[in-house]
């Protein structure tokens, strides 16, 4: 069971980019996510299927998974993990206790726990309590920062479609050429309570996101794909506060005199986070400490301030 359950707001920004890679396809064509006005997106469930992947490696039990690489749904995932427990019949509030315990994913991120009628077991209806898990984590829709072009790549495989044919198979992928990505996320306290997320929770939630993106690079349509900075704010316990959506506090200045649409990695471009800087400089009262994780590679306009910590997740042992 969780303890030492979480008692005051965090917000964080979480910045990654990708290089010839596509960072989110859509579900008609593949290609990478376009906003009306052109620049490209990547949803907040491919971040969370980040970290889901990264501690489900770890030996973690997640609730959003598939069952030994089938697909499944809520109800199928939860009564496979019943019947390993030898607890079929837990309903009610017993069911949700034994999802939250046992599910970090669940005690990060909620659930609709929207179960099927009749499934598990003949005419079995389902009443959890509550029906719906707010989580105590929510990201928003993250962003690619910069003005980059999706470009399509086309190839050949050494493969025919049919062993009756003489050719390899043509190939075409449509990547970014290159995009740093924007996150803002914001953990609350009085979920985190009803959810059950511990200090503990959080701080493998901050691990996996950085390490997440990087293992998830070994696809080929994220390599390229790595962590550039991670701010974790920690307000003091009560404060009712949050700025919102923290990209909206991070800039980018062109560094060599490149194009912005032509930049290629972080040697391109600088950071500027003097406006978050100033807007949390202006709330240092009600903040108890701000951590974070930089990538080297990621050139500053303005030096991350002294009294901020550094996590070490890059720091070798």
């Amino acid at each position: 069971m969780a303890k030492n359950l979480l008692k005051s707001r965090r917000e964080i920004l979480f910045l990654y980019d990708i290089r010839m890679g596509n960072p989110n396809g859509d579900p008609d064509e593949n290609r990478p996510r376009r906003l009306p006005d052109g620049r490209f997106y990547v949803t907040d469930v491919r971040l969370k299927r980040f970290v889901r992947d990264y501690v489900a490696s770890h030996g973690y039990d997640i609730l959003v998974t598939n069952i030994e690489g089938k697909t499944t749904n809520l109800t199928g995932r939860v009564v496979n993990y019943l019947n390993k427990e030898n607890k079929p019949q837990a309903d009610g509030q017993e069911l949700v206790d034994i999802l939250l315990d046992t599910f970090i994913d669940a005690r990060w991120f909620g659930s609709s726990l929207a179960f099927k009628k009749g499934e598990g077991s003949k005419n079995r209806d389902w009443s959890p309590i509550p029906k719906t898990l707010t989580g105590a984590t929510q990201f928003n829709m993250g962003e690619v920062l910069n003005q980059t072009e999706e470009i399509q790549v086309n190839g050949t495989t050494i493969f025919s479609s049919d062993e009756k044919k003489g050719a390899g198979t043509f190939t075409e992928i449509n990547v970014l050429r290159y995009g740093l990505i924007a996150f803002s996320g914001i953990t609350n306290e009085h979920s985190a309570q009803r959810s059950r997320m511990s200090e503990e929770d959080y701080e493998i939630l901050l691990k996996a996101l950085w390490n997440g993106v990087r293992s998830a690079a070994n696809t080929r349509s994220k390599v390229g794909q790595v962590p550039r900075l991670l701010v974790s704010i920690e307000y003091q316990a009560g404060e009712e506060f949050q700025l919102g959506n923290l990209m909206d506090y991070v800039q980018l200045h062109p560094a060599k005199g490149k194009e912005e649409i032509h930049w290629a990695s972080p040697t391109d471009y600088l950071l500027d986070l003097s406006r978050l800087l100033d807007r949390l400089a202006g709330q240092h009262k009600r903040i108890a400490q701000i951590r974070y994780e930089q990538s080297p590679d990621l050139q500053l306009q303005v030096a991350i301030p002294k009294q901020w910590q550094l996590l070490h997740f890059d720091t070798p042992a």
